[in-house]
């Protein structure tokens, strides 16, 4: 989540999220599934691409990193969703750019996850279905491990389809 305040200061991650329950129009969320599209977010007058607001969301993440590891980050790899396409691929991309990042990489989601389990549990073959209900997406991958190599066997995904949605269903 991105809020703008009244006094033009942006706010990102939680505390944007605490000030969307009472500035709704001044705040933007679940904007990474308009990723390379033409779309834009008006907040206090200002309009904003999802590439900006990832941006936003980047530009905070780098300096948390940076306060954590007590030095510079320069370069990162960025996760994405398995089914996002070129344009979407770029617009993260450019995104990691504007916040100052050398994006050395995208890598889907389900195989960042795969990564990171294999790692925990030093597992060297195993095949893996990755569900990945996010606050906008659904990524649903089977995605088998060996010799250090990640394969994504089959892939299928919605980005109009998330927790966000479920949401406002119910309420």
């Amino acid at each position: 989540v991105v809020n703008v305040d009244e006094e033009g200061m942006i706010w990102t991650g939680a505390p944007a999220r605490e000030r969307q329950l009472l500035h709704p129009e001044d705040s933007a969320s679940s904007f990474k599934r308009f990723m390379g599209t033409g779309r834009s977010f008006s907040l206090r007058d200002k309009n904003f691409t999802p590439q900006e607001l990832s941006a936003l969301i980047l530009k905070r993440l780098k300096e948390e990193a940076e306060q954590y590891l007590g030095e510079p980050v320069e370069e990162a790899v960025i996760s994405v969703p398995a089914y996002f396409n070129d344009n979407q691929r770029k617009a993260t991309k450019d995104a990691g750019i504007l916040a100052g990042l050398k994006v050395e990489r995208l890598i889907n989601e389900p195989s960042a996850a795969a990564l990171a389990v294999c790692q925990i549990q030093n597992v060297e073959e195993a095949s893996y279905l990755v569900f990945d209900f996010g606050g906008g997406t659904l990524d649903v991958s089977v995605v088998d491990c060996f010799e250090n190599v990640v394969e994504i066997a089959a892939v299928s995904g919605d980005n109009h389809l998330g927790g966000n949605d479920f949401d406002l269903k119910i309420a």
